[in-house]
């Protein structure tokens, strides 16, 4: 980042926190979690993170501890004190869009001649329910 070095020489006093916070964010919960989750907010020592399903909240929590300890090794004890997670929309969005795979056209199948009815209904179901399914 072109800005880095600027902006340590401003924040030589640690008044950047929010910012400095959102830049080691990625590299402290790991790409997985950075991916469903953005710093919304730095408010009394308390960072407020933006998650993008409820699940997120929850597994974030557990591992809460741990990435309070990692935020501060890096930035210093006295920046983040606590981490609240909240729910809300994520205003970057850099995965790229998935393109629709068209379905290969579906063809019947035809049965070997079983003279068991009920053998016959079952491989019938058994196809069908293949042919329903994604994959």
């Amino acid at each position: 980042m072109a800005l880095r070095p600027i902006l340590e020489r401003l924040d030589a006093e640690g008044h950047f926190g929010l910012v400095r916070l959102t830049q080691v964010w990625p590299e402290m919960v790991g790409e997985g979690i950075a991916r469903h989750t953005e710093v919304a907010g730095l408010k009394f020592h308390t960072a407020v993170i933006k998650v993008s399903l409820p699940m997120w909240i929850q597994e974030l929590n557990l591992l809460k501890t741990q990435i309070l300890t990692r935020l501060q090794e890096r930035l210093g004890a006295d920046v983040v004190r606590d981490l609240r997670f909240v729910i809300g929309k994520l205003s970057r969005r850099e995965r790229p869009r998935l393109k629709p795979v068209a379905r290969a056209v579906r063809r019947s199948i035809e049965l070997p001649e079983l003279k068991d009815p009920e053998l016959r209904r079952a491989f019938e179901s058994l196809i069908e329910a293949w042919g329903r399914s994604s994959r």
